[in-house]
Parts: structure tokens; sequence; C-alpha cells
């Protein structure tokens, strides 16, 4: 069996800091983007990531995905008002593969 060195250590911990920092960041966005949305949708849409201007959801179905499309510029257009999403300028959006 091989240690890890000190280092290594230190590096994976600074890896699992940033992770958590970026967790915690989507759950920010995720309490600012949910209530935004209709009733109907806020249990079917999970916040999956934040990247530089773009905002990417996942959706548990095909049937939500095309409600969403129709809201998304309204949408964004509130969402780019609020910080931390005042660089949004794009929301991408799939559907959950299906688990059977």
């Amino acid at each position: 069996m091989a240690y890890k060195s000190i280092q290594d250590i230190l590096q994976q911990s600074q890896n699992l800091q940033k992770l958590q920092a970026h967790s915690l960041a989507l759950k920010k966005i995720a309490d600012i983007v949910i209530p935004q949305l209709p009733s109907e949708l806020q249990l079917h849409v999970k916040i999956a990531d934040y990247q530089n201007t773009t905002l990417f959801l996942e959706l548990k179905s095909a049937a939500f995905a095309t409600q969403l499309r129709f809201l998304l510029p309204a949408l964004l257009q509130k969402l780019c008002l609020r910080p931390p999403l005042q660089r949004l300028r794009e929301i991408k959006y799939y559907v959950q593969p299906r688990q059977d």
C-alpha cells in the first residue's frame, strides 16, 4: 500500500474545498432560481451547474422541458438582475435520463 505524501493530502483538501464552495454557490443560485418558476415546475427542475455566463438546468421529463422552453426569455431577464447572476446570458437545460 502506497502512502500519500503531505502534498498529496493538501492538494486533495484544496480540491475538496473548491468542490464545497461550488456546491454552496449552486445552492444559493437554486434559492434564487427555483422560486421564480411556476409551482408546477419547481419540484421538477434542479440546478445542474453555473459556468461563466451559462446556467444549466436538469429537468425530470421532456414535458417539463417544453413548459420551461416558453418561460426561458422572461426567466433569463429576471435572473440576470439578481446577484450573483448578473453575468447570466444563457440558460441551457437537459432532461434527466430515465432510471429504469
